[in-house]
């Protein structure tokens, strides 16, 4: 069976060769391209645990270890996590607050909103470089 995929060292990506024209048309097609049998493609659909597409010293696909996260990735990683849990917090607060502030709110309420309200200010003061997450309250 001859190859139906070309491998690119550069991209790191198989391209089927039924789609030559169309990768030449729109100036994409690899200029490192080099023919991998159907098995390799195959071989190379789905990574194992831990792992990443790579390549080996001849240029050809290999399975490498995932690299360890960057302080700005973990960084960045961290300031998504503050911002769900600040929305969350903030949708927890806002029907307490609305009936603290309407004088309708239940006896059983009032610890809850002072709760989630001291939670989300200790969200505020965590430093998204080296976090350490207050505890979420009781829902």
């Amino acid at each position: 069976m001859t190859s139906q995929y070309v491998f690119s060292a550069t991209t790191l990506a198989f391209y089927p060769l039924a789609l030559i024209e169309d990768y030449e048309k729109s100036g994409t097609w690899p200029a490192d391209a080099v023919p991998v049998e159907n098995e390799v493609y195959l071989e190379f659909l789905t990574a194992p645990h831990g792992k990443t597409r790579g390549v080996d010293s001849e240029g050809s696909p290999a399975w490498v270890d995932i690299p360890p996260s960057t302080p700005e990735e973990l960084t960045a990683v961290a300031s998504h996590k503050q911002s769900m849990l600040l929305a969350e917090a903030s949708a927890m607060i806002a029907p307490l607050k609305d009936a603290s502030d309407g004088g309708y709110i239940d006896d059983e309420d009032k610890p809850r909103l002072v709760a989630w309200q001291k939670y989300r200010y200790a969200l505020t003061k965590v430093d998204p470089a080296k976090p350490v997450w207050p505890e979420k309250p009781a829902t």
